[in-house]
């Protein structure tokens, strides 16, 4: 992925997930009623930068440790045939 391709992505997903979960969440907390809109404005506008900065520092160490744990395993029976 090029760095471009990168920030793109940054920026489009951390967007998507801010705006439904804000939205959800605060159309839950309070009901979906004409104070609604307003609430779900200002939560975004906290919840997106979160999840930018959550995008570009935690993501590509969650996507690491998903590689280390989705990796296939050598058993130890396979090591000991290996050094014999």
């Amino acid at each position: 992925m090029n760095k471009k391709q990168f920030w793109y992505t940054a920026l489009l997903s951390s967007f998507t997930m801010a705006i439904i979960m804000s939205g959800v969440l605060s159309g839950y907390k309070i009901g979906f009623s004409s104070e609604w809109p307003a609430n779900w404005f200002n939560s975004f506008l906290i919840a997106w930068p979160l999840a930018l900065l959550l995008n570009l520092t935690a993501l590509p160490q969650i996507r690491k440790l998903a590689f280390w744990l989705a990796e296939p395993k050598i058993s130890c029976d396979i090591k000991a045939k290996n050094r014999a």
